[in-house]
Formats: C-alpha cells, structure tokens, sequence
C-alpha cells in the first residue's frame, strides 16, 4: 500500500507539513479532500503543485 504525506504552501511561506497517510485525494472544484487509511477527512482550499510517486509526496499551493 501507498501512502503519502501531504505538504501545504501559501505563496513565500515555508512548507509545512498538513497530513500524513493519506490514502485518496479528492478534488472538489478549488478544494481537495484528503482521506488518511483511518477514514478521517481533512478538506484543504488550494491546488495540486506536484505528486512525486516515488518518494509519497504531494504538495499544494494553499489558498490565500
């Protein structure tokens, strides 16, 4: 199983890290859902800047 980590960013700000072990990212119009393998939801307003398969990463550019 895969599970990633997820990184958020607003524009000049430091990275910082919002979930861990997510299973299912779903995009939701300017919103994505974020379900980790427990069920727990965490729904962040951005867009997807990146997803590296290899190391289990996504990062977003957060909403200002």
């Amino acid at each position: 199983m895969c599970l990633a980590r997820v990184y958020g960013q607003k524009k000049d700000e430091e990275e910082i890290l919002l979930v861990d072990s997510i299973a299912h990212i779903t995009p939701e119009g300017n919103k994505l859902r974020l379900e980790d393998i427990f069920g727990d939801e965490t729904v962040v307003e951005g867009t997807l800047l990146s997803l590296d398969l290899e190391r289990s990463t996504v990062k977003i550019r957060l909403a200002e």
